[in-house]
């Protein structure tokens, strides 16, 4: 696997309001149309929408209060045909939980039966349009929407929102969305047969479609919708949970 580390004398100057400085980075990779995607990521949105393409388009955006911020923070890109890893990496002195003085934004066009392994940041939000393979997203102080998806999907937040669009089930085996402090919903296909388990401490339960129930309580309801299917895990704390069709 081929191992690049960006550095400034790569990217583009842009100076914004209130002595913000940015550098711009942009490039392209062929990649396989089912390859393995990895984000790792701390203060800055990270979205990724899927394409008819055989590559990946990867644009990232740093920002910082001065051009020194720029120069401590690095994106590190590990790439091969088959697996693309990126990573932003801080000074061990500044607080990766409280730090204001850099982020970075990342913006991927993947192919559209792309696997998301692990996308992971702090502090910000995720959002995932149209990618068909399996995908695992995590964020603490953010929310996640995804939409479009039509396999296994893990979804979990700290102290923000979860959404999960399916076009279709057909692929799906598993589906999990944990949040705590944050509302949970999945949005199925008109139509779809799934098994729900449903549980939050304090929130509501709602299904829109007929449910054959199982095991029910104030805060909690299993069941079948349709001919039963995929496994569809929601759990919250302080957070409502929905599951409706689209």
């Amino acid at each position: 696997m081929k191992s690049i580390v960006l550095f400034t004398a790569l990217l583009s100057f842009v100076s914004v309001a209130r002595a913000t400085v940015t550098e711009k980075f942009s490039q392209t990779y062929p990649f396989t149309v089912d390859g393995v995607i990895r984000v790792d990521n701390v203060n800055g949105d990270i979205e990724i929408t899927a394409w008819e393409k055989a590559e990946v388009r990867l644009e990232a955006e740093k920002r910082g209060k001065t051009d020194e911020d720029l120069k401590r923070m690095e994106i590190k890109i590990d790439v091969s045909p088959t697996c693309l890893a990126i990573k932003t990496e801080y000074p061990k002195k500044w607080s990766l939980f409280g730090n204001t003085n850099g982020s970075v934004h990342y913006k991927l066009m993947v192919p559209a039966g792309a696997k998301l392994d692990k996308i992971d940041t702090v502090n910000s939000d995720i959002t995932v349009t149209g990618v068909r393979g399996s995908v695992n997203l995590d964020t603490v102080n953010g929310g996640i929407k995804a939409t479009g998806l039509m396999a296994d999907a893990r979804l979990d937040s700290v102290n923000g929102s979860l959404s999960a669009e399916f076009v279709s089930l057909e692929k799906v085996e598993k589906v999990k969305l944990d949040s705590v402090n944050g509302r949970a919903e999945v949005i199925l296909p008109k139509g779809a047969s799934a098994s729900i388990s449903a549980d939050s401490v304090n929130g509501r339960v709602s299904v829109d479609q007929a449910i054959k129930l199982g095991k029910t309580g104030q805060h909690k309801l299993s069941g079948e919708i349709g001919n039963g299917g995929p496994h569809i895990v929601l759990d919250t704390v302080n957070g409502s949970i929905s599951v409706r069709e689209k």
